[in-house]
């Protein structure tokens, strides 16, 4: 959304209410008033409230819809998600399910377009959605670790800070794969650029790239955990970031089917994500 636009909307809404929501005295910083921050706490609570009411009227409305096409980003083996999503089918004869797997930004614009009419795709991919359009339903959690070569100077340590990770050459997946913002966000906050030299969309080219270096990557536990070797380290971040898995729908296409379908799939990520933590892989 451009500023202008921006900008008209508020004024739209402030006009509506009949109360300023924003002060505008200083251009350079813009501040929330008293007002727009009760605005802003009842608003949180009424798109609340809209997300729980749609998500509680998709069970009721009918499937009309025998195909079912789901973009989803490339972790399906490793969450176990096209096995479930594959049980899922054989059980529902009468629909067609296909799963198809793609980057996350075109995942987003594929969902976006209607190509896919769901779509699972990580939280840090989601931000950008509106609520009241879209129902994002999270499957499971995720903790985001730094991959190192086991002789890497830092592997000694079981915590990391990103200040440790300055000068170190990072290979990472690309932009819109949901891991590469949160790290450019992570060395923002400490006011550091990551030295990314490589980046690839395939995790076992990434952990190709380690061995017999300096280098390091980020990717998520459950991801990587059927890739890791003796050969790697896994490390955790001095201040973990835990990200979501989410199943996303537009609010008005939830129906009976696609609500059994996410009951599936929560109810066996729940079981795999136990059985993952008791392998000593949490």
């Amino acid at each position: 959304m451009s500023q202008s636009e921006l900008s008209k909307r508020i004024r739209a809404v402030e006009n509506e209410l009949n109360i300023k929501l924003i002060d505008t005295y200083n251009k350079r910083r813009l501040q929330i008033t008293p007002a727009g921050e009760t605005f802003y706490h009842h608003a949180l609570k009424m798109i609340g409230d809209y997300e729980a009411m749609m998500h509680d009227l998709a069970p009721s409305r009918p499937t009309t819809r025998h195909q079912l096409k789901i973009g989803s980003i490339p972790i399906s083996g490793q969450y176990n998600i096209a096995q479930k999503m594959a049980s899922f089918a054989a059980t529902h004869p009468e629909i067609q399910l296909q799963l198809i797997e793609d980057e996350g930004n075109q995942v987003l614009q594929r969902l976006l377009d209607g190509e896919f009419q769901a779509a699972i795709i990580r939280d840090t991919q989601t931000r950008g959605l509106q609520p009241t359009k879209f129902q994002k339903q999270p499957l499971l959690s995720d903790e985001l670790k730094i991959i190192l070569p086991a002789d890497h100077p830092l592997a000694a340590q079981k915590i990391i800070r990103i200040h440790d990770l300055a000068k170190v050459q990072l290979a990472t997946l690309p932009p819109g794969s949901g891991v590469y913002e949160p790290v450019m966000a992570l060395f923002a906050r400490q006011n550091l650029k990551p030295q990314i030299f490589f980046e690839s969309t395939h995790i076992e080219t990434l952990l190709g790239m380690l061995p017999g270096s300096n280098n390091a990557t980020f990717l998520f536990k459950q991801s990587v955990a059927p890739f890791m070797t003796e050969a790697f380290v896994m490390r955790s971040l001095a201040i973990p970031f835990i990200s979501q898995l989410n199943f996303v729908y537009p609010q008005r296409d939830g129906n009976q089917l696609m609500t059994n379908l996410i009951d599936y799939l929560m109810t066996n990520a729940k079981t795999y994500q136990n059985t993952q933590q008791q392998a000593g892989l949490k």
